[in-house]
């Protein structure tokens, strides 16, 4: 498979991420989440005490996700498994 096939394969992949939510913006949450969905985020979970929201999204629109205002951080979930 050439180079441009296997990058097209990665950009459909959907990672597990939690978005941090600004301080300036908790009070906003829901409306950063509609955002965020609108961004492409399958949204899971909303933590509005602690400004995270959970969900996946494709591994093509992380920059849309990171651009949505009120996002402070996207972070990828990393998977640990012990033995």
């Amino acid at each position: 498979m050439c180079l441009a096939g296997r990058m097209s394969q990665r950009a459909m992949v959907r990672v597990k991420v939690a978005v941090a939510i600004a301080d300036s913006a908790r009070k906003h949450i829901y409306e950063v989440a509609a955002a965020c969905r609108a961004a492409g985020l399958e949204h899971t979970a909303t933590l509005s005490e602690v400004g995270l929201l959970m969900g996946s999204v494709l591994a093509a629109d992380l920059i849309r996700l990171r651009d949505v205002p009120g996002v402070l951080a996207v972070e990828l979930e990393r998977g640990v498994q012990l033995q």
